[in-house]
C-alpha cells in the first residue's frame, strides 16, 4: 500500500494530542470520522497502529515506525512551504533564529547588524518567543536556525558544532574563593550559588556542571536577570557561574573575579540546529556566530 502524508499526519496528531477525541478538535473533524480513518489504515496495512494499555493509546512497533517517519516529513514539508513562499512573495532571503539561552542575546545583536551591513538585503529575525523550547519551535518550522547547547536525536534536525565557550566561577573579590586560581566542585560546598530562574531541564549549570547534584553547594537560589544576579554576587551574598563572554561586561568595576574550573568541567558546546542541510545564507550567518564568540 501506498502511505499518505495524510495517513502520517494522523498518527502524529493523536500522539502529540493524546487521544482521538482532542485529535478530532485539532484537525476539526468528528471523532468518529478520525476512527474510521485510524481503522481504515490499519486495515490497509494489516496491523494496529495503537493498542489500548489502562484507557491510553500506545503506539504498536508500525505505530512507532509511522511516527518517528512522520516526524521528518511533517517537519521537512513544513519548510517546503516556507521556501515555497519566500520564492513567491519575491525570494525574500530571512533567517529565523532563536537560542536555548536567554544571555546569548547579549551579543546576538552585533552579529546580525555585522552581517546586514555586508548583505543588506539579507533580514534575520529573532523570535524570542522560542528560546524555552528552541528545538520545538525548529520541528514545527517557525524558525530555521537554533543555536543549542544540547543535542538530541531527532531524526530531522542536523546538529552543527560551532565552538565552546568557558563556564566560570564569579564571586566577589570579598569572597573565599577569588583567592584560588582554579575552582573545582568540593571548592563550592559552603557557597550559595545564584543560577538563572528556568526549569531545571533547561538549566545547563545544574544538569552539566553539577551533573544533578545540588548536594556539592550550600544552597541554590534562582534570580531572573542577569544584572540582578550580579548585584547579589558583588554584594557577596553567592557566586554564580556564567559564561566568560558574559559576564567579561561586569569585570571592570574590580569589584568581581571570574575563576575558571580547574578542569574542562567549564568548557560548553555550541551547535547550531537546523532543518536538513543548510543553505549558503545560514552557513554565512553561523560563520558571523563563530566569529562572534571567537573574539
Amino acid at each position: 500500500m501506498d502511505i499518505s502524508l495524510k495517513n502520517l499526519k494522523l498518527v502524529n496528531v493523536i500522539v502529540k494530542e493524546g487521544s482521538v477525541t482532542k485529535a478530532a478538535d485539532k484537525l476539526f473533524l468528528s471523532q468518529p470520522a478520525i476512527s474510521h480513518q485510524l481503522k481504515k489504515l490499519e486495515d490497509e496495512i494489516g496491523l494496529k497502529v495503537f493498542n489500548r494499555v489502562n484507557k491510553k493509546l500506545v503506539l504498536t512497533e508500525i505505530g512507532q515506525v509511522l511516527f518517528n517517519t512522520s516526524e521528518k516529513m511533517l517537519a521537512s514539508f513544513t519548510q517546503l512551504n516556507h521556501q515555497i513562499n519566500e520564492i513567491k512573495n519575491g525570494d525574500k532571503r530571512s533567517i529565523r533564529i532563536a537560542t536555548e539561552c536567554y544571555t546569548t542575546y547579549h551579543w546576538l545583536p552585533k552579529v546580525i547588524q555585522k552581517l546586514k551591513k555586508e548583505n543588506e538585503h539579507i533580514s534575520v529575525d529573532i523570535i524570542i518567543e522560542a528560546t524555552k523550547a528552541p528545538l520545538t519551535y525548529l520541528t514545527e518550522g517557525k524558525i530555521d536556525l537554533a543555536l543549542v547547547n544540547t543535542v538530541n536525536n531527532h531524526p530531522s534536525i542536523n546538529f552543527k558544532p560551532i565552538i565552546e565557550d568557558e563556564m566560570m566561577v564569579v564571586m566577589s573579590r570579598e569572597n573565599s574563593l577569588a583567592k584560588h586560581n582554579g575552582i573545582s566542585l568540593s571548592n563550592l560546598s559552603d557557597q550559595n550559588l545564584i543560577l538563572y530562574d528556568l526549569p531545571e531541564e533547561k538549566n545547563y549549570v545544574l544538569n552539566h556542571i553539577l551533573q544533578h547534584n545540588k548536594g556539592l553547594v550550600d544552597s541554590i537560589q534562582k534570580v531572573q536577570l542577569t544584572e540582578a544576579i550580579i548585584q547579589l554576587v558583588r554584594a557577596n551574598l553567592g557566586i554564580t557561574i556564567m559564561a566568560k563572554w558574559s559576564v567579561a561586561p561586569f569585570l571592570k568595576d574590580k569589584e568581581l573575579e571570574a575563576i575558571p574550573f580547574t578542569s574542562n568541567k567549564g568548557m560548553r558546546p555550541w551547535y547550531v540546529a537546523s532543518l536538513n542541510k543548510s543553505s549558503k545564507l545560514e552557513d554565512m550567518f553561523i560563520a558571523q556566530i563563530q566569529y562572534a564568540l571567537r573574539q
